[in-house]
């Protein structure tokens, strides 16, 4: 009997690596995901930060520009109020100023029209805007108008109360009479002895008017002309309308210290004005408050014309949309 024949099997060893590379893939799939997602929440965190502040950043700048628009037409409707106001004022100091021909006045009429008037602004009229869309010049004169309008309102009334009331108006009336008088007049001294002292009196002058005397005139004053001091002739009277007497204006003549009654000095009116006029005290107050007034009312009348100006370009504006 043949023995039995040896058989050789061979065991394959067969290493499935699918499942572990399944897993790790799994695993590096799950990390890469996750940062993915991180990345795409921040992305998106990223993003929607930039809409908002955007969309906040374009609300601002509407209102701005919708405060703007309202203050350009406030502006426009207070500019009438302005101008009738500064019609006004130049009506009062025109009269307070006189002239040839016209008498100084306060003119009552105009300062009642003044007062009158309804103060163009409410307290805070301007706060709690937005100045985005407004350059920082505009916003200066925004607030420095604003403040020159309640000045002037405030003097408004000040001058009102000044002028309310007949006693008021008739102490103003005689002060004006004499401011007027003290415009129109020159002065002048005159010097005189009293004993053995010198002394000066005040003398209303005025320069005599070229032109041909009579004859008789001058063949009598042949001689008193030849004897007298050479030099501007000047019509000098104690008051105004009073009697006239010539003499000479002095201007540094030699022989002053002889003949001093034959000449007058002359006196700076500028100078002398508060003691000369003494009664016109009252109305030349009242004359430099109507100055006052019209000098701040220019300026606010030059920084309305610049607002108008830069506000009509912030009203051309249009708001922006949104995405």
């Amino acid at each position: 009997m043949a023995p039995h024949a040896m058989v050789e099997k061979k065991v394959r060893l067969v290493i499935d690596d699918s499942a572990v590379k399944d897993s790790e893939i799994g695993r590096k799939g799950t990390a890469r995901n996750a940062i993915l997602i991180v990345i795409g929440l921040g992305l998106g965190a990223l993003a929607g930060f930039g809409v908002g502040s955007t969309s906040a950043d374009r609300n601002q700048y509407n209102m701005a520009v919708r405060d703007g628009k309202d203050i350009y037409t406030k502006i426009n409707t207070v500019s009438k109020q302005l101008d009738e106001a500064r019609l006004k004022v130049r009506e009062a100091l025109d009269s307070s100023q006189g002239g040839p021909g016209r008498q100084a006045k306060a003119n009552y009429a105009a300062i009642e029209a003044l007062v009158a008037l309804e103060r163009p602004f409410s307290a805070g009229e301007f706060s709690r805007r937005r100045y985005l869309a407004f350059p920082t010049p505009v916003v200066d004169d925004l607030f420095e108008y604003y403040n020159n309008i309640n000045l002037l309102w405030d003097k408004f009334a000040a001058l009102g109360a000044k002028t309310a009331g007949q006693n008021a108006r008739t102490s103003l009336d005689k002060s004006a009479a004499a401011a007027d008088e003290l415009i129109a007049s020159e002065y002048g001294l005159v010097i005189a002895k009293a004993g053995d002292d010198f002394v000066g009196g005040v003398v209303v002058v005025k320069r005599k008017p070229a032109g041909e005397e009579p004859a008789a005139d001058k063949k009598d004053k042949k001689k008193e002309k030849e004897e007298a001091p050479t030099g501007v002739t000047m019509l000098v009277s104690s008051r105004e309308g009073g009697q006239e007497v010539e003499k000479t204006l002095f201007t540094g003549q030699e022989d002053f210290l002889e003949k001093y009654g034959d000449y007058v000095i002359g006196v700076d009116k500028a100078r002398s004005m508060k003691t000369l006029g003494t009664s016109a005290n009252l109305f030349g107050q009242h004359r430099a408050d109507v100055g006052e007034l019209n000098g701040i009312m220019e300026k606010t009348a030059e920084i309305q014309g610049r607002l108008i100006k830069e506000l009509g370009k912030i009203n051309m504006l249009q708001e922006t949309g949104m995405f």
